[in-house]
């Protein structure tokens, strides 16, 4: 694991555990009614912690030149640059770590690389590995991650694994680090807990930037186990103890189901971690991980959370988790709080107590009158954004998709019957309505007769399915295949290693042929009772929808019936791929009525503002609730306002959590509260919900004038 917010590689690292469950009893405790923080949302997470601008290129260009070049003055001036805008662009990212190791290259021209190294062993260990052999890794950090100077990847796999540990190892133990941190305060209030703490575990300790300083605040006879699943960041700091001769720090590697600690522990620490356990673990893994610290840690002993807050829309590597949720979760796991601390604007940090064997006491929450609360009955999280691949990589799947694979490529009939038989068994028990439903659909169709083959393909939109992933010889579908199951797959292309985009996760909705798949899957009747959805929607012939986050047209084609001749569909998504889709579709059926374009992420405009009958948005709020950032968000809402007349309704098709034991259709949910208050608290009006399926719900909401009581 390693200690960063929504890391890639501890999201890999959830994903291969996806089915890796240990036994954990929670504590069977009150019913916690905690508030709302009405616009702003619980959690976020899903963005790229440190993204690359155009600013950021920019000073990264002029500082590489000068560190090439010797050039003191070019240097110097990126310093300037980089101060200027530290705390206005990049709070808590490279920028600061860039000045630093910018000043110590300064000095060292000035009195020489000895008398520059800094008196810190952590520190010192830091400044000669980004600076040694002529700033060596600092200059090839700025070329991988801002692809400044002439450098090219040539090695798309490899540029891709160093460019993640430079920008680990730079973020991570940045010495500037405690400006956020607040790190003396959090060493200070480990160090005074009672009885004296001796034991530790640094949980995703990375490159050890806490794991070293407690080691040093403990002193002798103290031992610090810096965990993490990544090898070549144990190794690295293992190196670094050698080298520096740094005492109590014990590297160890650890696995997806175990720490690897079998020593009695008298703290854990866990560093911008929990959000991810929070809002993208899936509640199996997360028990797993909760049972693995129950094993380690003794009883009364203490867990310390060290996360984001969210600042007035603002938060530290674009993501927090609110403390609040994060303690009802704990409570229902068995620890009792002990101490909550506002450590900075961006910062907090909790100590809990394991409670075992007593039952924890509850924590109390302050809920004004008129402040809206949501119950927290166990230790589920509220909202989860979480992984597809966690549904869709199991060992039946990826026999499944080796199946397909085959007889895809080979036109072998029986591997194609033998595909869908495995689907068959496969989906009641781990994947009902992601995409095992559509390639089962593939499956039967390369298998058919002529006649099951013209039974499958009945519905126009089934057909054009077909006809897209089915061009060239399935091309499409078979690389899709390949690579997100990992048969065979072909190395990274440049362009893949090299984009920005795919450098964010979290983002559900991330990869267009996935989309395409999941949404106009010809199955997805048979689990989304799509039907039932279009019979509740307040639409009627002659209407204004605006299909907000469309995708390739699922619904945008049902509205277009439904409205008929003298009503307007917009279809809107962020997906250029998507949009052009549905445009070509529309033209070759003689579609006149849809007119479809490209949004972006705060917002959108239609050619008639405040025309809209209804604006419909179906497995996107939640997205827009735990990944937009607070400024998308109100942009996107302000968009929905604009397009509405008075009394328009705001439908959200969602998903739910379901009941322990259950099956959901799909990996991420919302808890319709948390949707019902953010809208309230933005000017809607709820009017009405339906269950349409266990975890699939619709809600209706007005916006100005009353609106006509819903057919």
């Amino acid at each position: 694991m390693v200690s960063r917010p929504m890391s890639r590689r501890f999201v890999l690292f959830w994903i291969m555990a996806a089915w890796l469950v240990l036994p954990l009893v929670a504590a069977a405790g009150q019913v916690l009614e905690v508030p709302l923080p009405g616009k702003a949302s619980i959690v976020r997470l899903g963005a790229v912690p440190d993204p690359v601008t155009e600013t950021g290129r920019a000073i990264a260009q002029s500082l590489f030149e000068g560190l090439e070049q010797q050039d003191p003055a070019s240097v110097s001036a990126a310093i300037d640059r980089l101060a200027a805008v530290v705390g206005r662009e990049n709070v808590g990212g490279s920028y600061s770590a860039m000045e630093w190791l910018a000043k110590g290259w300064l000095r060292a021209q000035e009195v020489g690389v000895e008398k520059a190294r800094p008196e810190s062993l952590m520190d010192r260990a830091y400044f000669d590995y980004f600076l040694d052999e002529d700033a060596a890794n600092f200059k090839e950090y700025l070329q991988r991650k801002y692809a400044v100077g002439d450098f090219k990847v040539t090695d798309p796999a490899q540029h891709m694994d160093r460019r993640t540990f430079l920008e680990d190892m730079l973020m991570f133990n940045n010495p500037v680090r405690s400006e956020w941190d607040s790190t003396e305060r959090v060493v200070e209030t480990l160090v005074g807990l009672q009885p004296p703490i001796k034991k530790v575990i640094d949980v995703g300790a990375g490159f050890g930037y806490f794991s070293q300083r407690f080691a040093q605040a403990l002193g002798d006879g103290a031992t610090v186990f810096a965990v993490d699943t990544q090898d070549t960041y144990v190794e690295a700091l293992k190196k670094t103890i050698a080298d520096y001769g740094i005492r109590g720090v014990r590297p160890i590697l650890s696995t997806a189901d175990d720490v690897k600690v079998e020593e009695q522990t008298d703290l854990v620490f866990i560093s911008s971690l929990y959000h991810v356990l929070y809002a993208w673990s899936q509640p199996r893994q997360r028990d797993a991980f909760m049972a693995t610290l129950d094993r380690s840690l003794r009883p009364g002993g203490y867990l310390m959370i060290l996360d984001n807050r969210d600042n007035q829309g603002a938060s530290l590597h674009n993501s927090f988790l609110s403390q609040d949720f994060a303690i009802a979760q704990l409570y229902h796991y068995g620890y009792e709080l002990v101490k909550s601390e506002d450590l900075s604007a961006y910062r907090y940090l909790l100590v809990l107590r394991k409670a075992a064997p007593e039952a924890p006491k509850p924590p109390v929450y302050s809920v004004p009158e008129g402040t809206p609360a949501i119950q927290v009955r166990g230790p589920d999280s509220v909202v989860h954004i979480g992984s597809l691949d966690s549904f869709d990589i199991t060992p039946s799947g990826i026999a499944a998709a080796k199946l397909l694979l085959k007889a895809l490529t080979d036109s072998d009939v029986e591997s194609a019957r033998a595909a869908a038989n495995l689907y068959a068994a496969t989906i009641p028990a781990e994947n009902f309505g992601g995409e095992y439903t559509a390639l089962q659909w593939v499956a039967e169709y390369v298998s058919g007769t002529e006649e099951e083959r013209q039974a499958l393909t009945k519905d126009p939109l089934a057909a054009e399915f077909l006809a897209y992933l089915g061009a060239d010889d399935y091309q499409r579908l078979k690389g899709y295949l390949t690579r997100k199951y990992k048969l065979d797959a072909p190395d990274l292309t440049v362009e893949e290693a090299t984009d920005e985009k795919n450098r964010e996760i979290g983002i559900v909705r991330r990869q267009a042929l996935e989309d395409f798949i999941l949404f106009n899957n010809p199955r997805r009747e048979f689990w989304e009772k799509s039907s039932r959805i279009m019979e509740l929607l307040p639409l009627r012939p002659g209407d204004t929808v605006v299909d907000l986050g469309s995708g390739p047209g699922y619904f945008s084609f049902k509205f277009s019936d439904r409205v008929g001749p003298k009503g307007v569909v917009y279809s809107m998504d962020t997906k250029q791929t998507h949009i052009d889709y549905l445009t070509e579709i529309a033209k070759k059926w003689g579609v006149e009525n849809i007119r479809a374009s490209v949004s972006s992420t705060d917002g959108f405009e239609i050619s008639e503002p405040g025309s809209a009958d209804v604006v419909f948005m179906c497995s996107l709020y939640h997205i827009i609730y735990a990944v937009s950032s607070q400024s998308e968000r109100d942009g996107m809402i302000a968009s929905i306002i604009k397009a509405l007349k008075p009394g328009g309704r705001f439908v959200v098709v969602d998903n739910g959590p379901v009941d322990q034991g259950k099956l959901p259709y799909h990996g991420p949910y919302i808890r319709q509260e948390l949707i019902r208050a953010q809208l309230e608290a933005y000017g809607f009006k709820y009017e009405s919900s339906e269950q349409i399926i266990p975890q699939r719900y619709l809600m209706v909401f007005s916006h100005g004038a009353s609106a006509d009581a819903l057919p």
